[in-house]
């Protein structure tokens, strides 16, 4: 089962400088969120986006983004995180349409949000994902 989700943040762990890529689910009122750890320059790419923030030049991901809607045949769907592994990787995969026919990409989900959120494509987690590595506040994060 696929659950959507949608990025709320992006955030920077002060003692480690590592980046988390926060997002949260749509299924109910529980307030369920996944934070997935992400490189310097995917999360500024989707923190940029968030804020509206353009930069001077294109980043790779505006140049994909172009690149999609230009070409006509090929149609970005959706992203599903699919899995995680017991290091707390997340792995996903990009579902395209090709002329009509579906296929999947596997890609780091950093780079999927990176894009979808360019393309307003619903990003979604495997409900197992979600269970074993997503976390609850009581308070929505903002």
């Amino acid at each position: 089962m696929l659950i959507e989700m949608s990025v709320k943040q992006v955030v920077k762990e002060h003692l480690s400088a590592r980046y988390y890529m926060v997002l949260h689910a749509h299924d109910d009122d529980k307030k369920r969120y996944i934070a997935i750890s992400v490189g310097q320059s995917e999360a500024e790419a989707v923190d940029a986006w968030i804020k509206d923030v353009v930069p001077p030049r294109p980043m790779t991901y505006d140049l994909i983004t172009s690149m999609l809607l230009l070409t006509e045949h090929i149609t970005l769907l959706k992203i599903i995180i699919d899995s995680c592994d017991d290091n707390d990787v997340f792995y996903a995969k990009m579902i395209i349409s090709v002329n009509g026919e579906e296929r999947v990409i596997d890609c780091r989900p950093s780079d999927a949000i990176a894009v979808a959120v360019r393309l307003n494509v619903p990003i979604f987690a495997d409900f197992c994902v979600l269970d074993k590595h997503g976390f609850c506040c009581e308070k929505e994060i903002k």
